[in-house]
């Protein structure tokens, strides 16, 4: 069933920037719909603050909408998203097919745009201090009338992404198969995974090991259930090797990833530099 998916879909590329492959967003809505969500690593500290009206992105929707735009940014140099006239135009450039998305995309979307993103990089260093915060969206108009999906508008809807946070997109994304993005566009868990091992493989020259459970807390899987999570990445893996031979394992409490071929088996373009639109509101 899963080769079947992959055959029906165009050989195409995807971008994701790093912060969305080293840490995976929340897979339900956050109880008492907090302020900020915050997500730690070894090397990195992530914290998203929500608009005062929307809440803490999360699912596997807010996963494709995050890839969309960085795909968008990195494939057209720009920062002015277009997300087309009509919800039927945005479903099926996510890759969704009519009914098959609800609510729930239009909803994510507005959750992810009008958050901050702040991204502190920790270094053994004494006194040295990097990072980066900046809100996701400058401006947005769009209008998604998902009862009736073929509803046009007279606009284009578009989102005016801000200039640093483009600029990193830009700048540290890395290639993905968007056939797989989309045969997993329903399992926030395997988005999770397979964005990780393409980040972590990518310039990989040494076999790495680490405790698995550390793997888990990445993902933003649940921690009690390190049993169910460990056999359903297992399955996962099984799926992504049909297609990507990545040499990754799970033995004795470990997880196991060793230089393999990169994700993307395709020759790239040379990157074009980003062109910002300074504005703070959508033109119609």
């Amino acid at each position: 069933m899963v080769r079947k998916k992959f055959q029906e879909l165009p050989d195409d590329i995807a971008f994701c920037s790093n912060i969305f492959m080293i840490f995976g967003l929340p897979t339900h809505r956050l109880k008492e719909n907090p302020t900020f969500w915050i997500k730690k690593s070894n090397s990195y500290d992530l914290i998203i603050t929500r608009d005062p009206k929307c809440e803490i992105p999360y699912g596997c929707y807010a996963r494709m909408n995050q890839i969309f735009i960085d795909t968008e940014v990195r494939t057209k140099n720009t920062n002015v998203i277009d997300v087309g006239r009509s919800f039927r135009d945005y479903t099926q450039k996510l890759g969704y097919k009519d009914g098959k998305a609800n609510k729930g995309l239009a909803k994510q979307l507005l959750n992810y745009v009008t958050s901050s993103i702040k991204l502190d990089i920790k270094d053994s260093n004494p006194g040295h201090v990097s990072g980066i915060h900046t809100v996701v969206a400058k401006a947005w108009d769009f209008f998604f009338d998902v009862p009736n999906p073929e509803q046009l508008t007279l606009f284009e809807g578009k989102i005016i992404l801000s200039e640093d946070y483009a600029r990193y997109i830009h700048d540290h994304s890395v290639p993905l198969d968007m056939n797989m993005i989309r045969c997993f566009k329903r399992n926030p868990l395997a988005l999770d995974f397979y964005r990780f091992l393409a980040y972590r493989n990518n310039e990989l020259n040494k076999t790495i090991s680490f405790p698995d459970h550390l793997l888990f807390q990445q993902l933003g899987t649940d921690q009690e259930a390190i049993k169910v999570t460990r056999n359903r990445l297992k399955k996962i893996l099984q799926l992504i090797r049909i297609y990507w031979p990545v040499n990754a394992k799970f033995e004795d409490g470990f997880f196991e990833l060793r230089p393999s071929p990169p994700a993307v088996q395709h020759r790239l373009s040379s990157k074009t530099p980003i062109t910002i639109t300074n504005k703070n509101a959508v033109d119609n």
